[in-house]
């Protein structure tokens, strides 16, 4: 079974004029894809991301995340399949500013009740993996942009999820941060990961083994 498996997706959104921003949204993903959705703005990509990262609620359809149908689950019970399950990395890095780049690293564990010791280990293995060793305790205003997304991909790693969702995740870097970034998403790619890039980016999306696009609702695929 695929990893993620969407249904028949549909989105509206109610108002004096209902808005349909997704229509019959059929998406299979497997285990270790590194999958591109582009789109322009307004295409629904974002919206998607958000049903896909358990942070929305499709209208209608199905979606199965590990083969578990996630379509009704209650808020509570989204909650903790979005933090074991998906790692995020965001346009803005969203980091604490008061906590050094290990310590804002470990805090998906902190969080889920894993002892100090153990998150700050598998902390330091991800920024070992992300190429930011030497960069451990500093805090993120002594970063980079590109160091800083670089944090935000190992903590969107620390709790091993089933699939990467990253959302323009290079739009506010310079050319040469962003490459690396994309670079990195290669290798996590490489080592087994299943990656969703969000991006409105071509050069970005062919990074990806297979691109998709979203134009007024409706998933095509490109390649």
């Amino acid at each position: 079974m695929s990893l993620i498996h969407l249904k028949d997706v549909n989105k509206t959104y109610q108002g004096a004029q209902p808005l349909h921003v997704l229509k019959g949204i059929d998406l299979d993903i497997e285990r270790g894809e590194f999958v591109s959705i582009m789109g322009a703005s307004g295409s629904g990509k974002s919206t998607l991301m958000h049903i896909l990262g358990l942070l929305d609620t499709l209208s209608s359809g199905s979606y199965l995340l590990c083969g578990t149908d996630v379509s009704h689950l209650s808020p509570a019970a989204l909650t903790a399949r979005r933090a074991s399950e998906i790692g995020f990395v965001f346009q803005q890095f969203q980091l604490l500013p008061g906590l050094t780049a290990l310590e804002n690293t470990a805090l998906p564990l902190a969080i889920g009740g894993i002892p100090r010791s153990v998150r700050l280990a598998r902390a330091r293995a991800a920024l070992l993996s992300v190429g930011l060793g030497d960069r451990m305790e500093h805090l993120p205003n002594a970063l980079s942009g590109g160091q800083q997304q670089r944090v935000a991909i190992a903590r969107a790693i620390i709790t091993r999820p089933c699939v990467l969702l990253a959302d323009e995740p290079t739009a506010g870097l310079d050319p040469v941060s962003a490459a690396d970034v994309l670079a990195l998403f290669d290798s996590l790619h490489e080592s087994g990961h299943t990656i969703v890039l969000i991006t409105h980016d071509p050069a970005a999306a062919r990074r990806a083994t297979r691109r998709l696009r979203l134009e007024n609702g409706v998933l095509f695929n490109i390649q």
